[in-house]
């Protein structure tokens, strides 16, 4: 292969590195501007604007016109080559990843990502002329389907990191909420105390819950809607002591309280669970790596001495 083949199979694979990075760079710069956004309301700093905003008309054309057009269009094309339950799915998947991008978007970039793959494994199977036919014709097959595969598990990878830190983050916020009502705050007041002290990703769940409520959704049902988001066994039993405290009329303290405790036992009980799985996790790795070399030092110099006396 000569050097300009080289140069041009390694011009090929910069250039998808480099739009792969860039991507996920504008996808994190998205999420980021759109997080300072939610915070800035959040801690009240959304104002009106003023009258002397600029005018539709003196958008560019392509602003206007172009790109909704496009938009519109992505979003249809998706639809229709999509199950709506897929559909729907990856948009929850979204959501909960707090990846601000909408499912439409995340599916066409990933269909782009596959065809620059596929053009890139093109260019390098057509210049390595030295490769077999089979391998030059399954190279472009494999980058197509890894950059096609990449974001799914990026997302999925996301998603489980969010939800880890969301029940992490669950026993400090039930304290926050049980102490608060218990000082005399209403349950509405207790969640705003939540959003503003709490950290991580059940801050922003229970902010979500808050302005759920806001809009005139019953709390029983928003923080229903809550645990079937996330998926959590403690806040569905929460949204179910909630919606029994409505129905009954009692009060909420005895169910946050309740509830305060239970999630630092269930708490308790995922993390002697995990300890009683090392020893199964950690056998593996000591059959495969650890104990071959122990059996060569130990039984070495034995099969040493018996080769010799033997004259093997």
């Amino acid at each position: 292969m000569g050097v300009v083949q080289e140069a041009l199979i390694l011009s090929g694979l910069l250039a998808a590195v480099g739009f792969v990075a860039l991507s996920a760079w504008m996808r994190e710069r998205r999420a980021a501007q759109w997080q300072r956004v939610v915070s800035i309301r959040l801690a009240g700093g959304l104002t009106v604007p003023d009258e002397d905003t600029e005018d539709e008309l003196e958008q560019p054309y392509a602003r206007r016109v172009i790109w909704p057009k496009l938009a519109a269009f992505r979003k249809s094309l998706a639809r229709r080559i999509t199950p709506a339950h897929f559909y729907a799915e990856l948009d929850a998947k979204l959501r909960l990843a707090n990846m601000r991008q909408s499912a439409d978007a995340f599916f066409f970039s990933r269909l782009a990502m596959a065809f620059v793959g596929l053009l890139v494994g093109g260019l390098v199977a057509a210049l390595a002329r030295t490769l077999a036919l089979d391998l030059r014709v399954l190279l472009p097959i494999v980058i197509a389907g890894a950059l096609y595969l990449y974001p799914g598990v990026h997302l999925n990878t996301k998603l489980q990191e969010r939800l880890e830190d969301i029940d992490r983050g669950l026993p400090e916020v039930f304290d926050l909420l049980s102490v608060s009502v218990e000082a005399g705050l209403a349950f509405d007041g207790a969640l705003k105390t939540v959003a503003t002290n709490a950290e991580g990703a059940a801050r922003d769940e229970f902010s979500r819950v808050l302005a759920d409520m806001q809009l005139g959704i019953p709390r029983a049902e928003a923080l229903s809607a809550l645990a079937e988001r996330t998926r959590s066994m403690p806040l569905k039993r929460f949204a179910g002591l909630v919606a029994q405290s409505d129905r009954s009329g009692s009060g909420i303290g005895n169910a946050l309280r309740i509830q305060a405790r239970d999630i630092k036992r269930y708490r308790a009980a995922k993390a002697r669970e995990k300890a009683a799985s090392l020893p199964i996790k950690i056998l593996f790795p000591m059959i495969i790596f650890i104990f071959p070399a122990m059996f060569v030092i130990i039984l070495g110099p034995a099969v040493i001495s018996v080769m010799k006396v033997f004259h093997i």
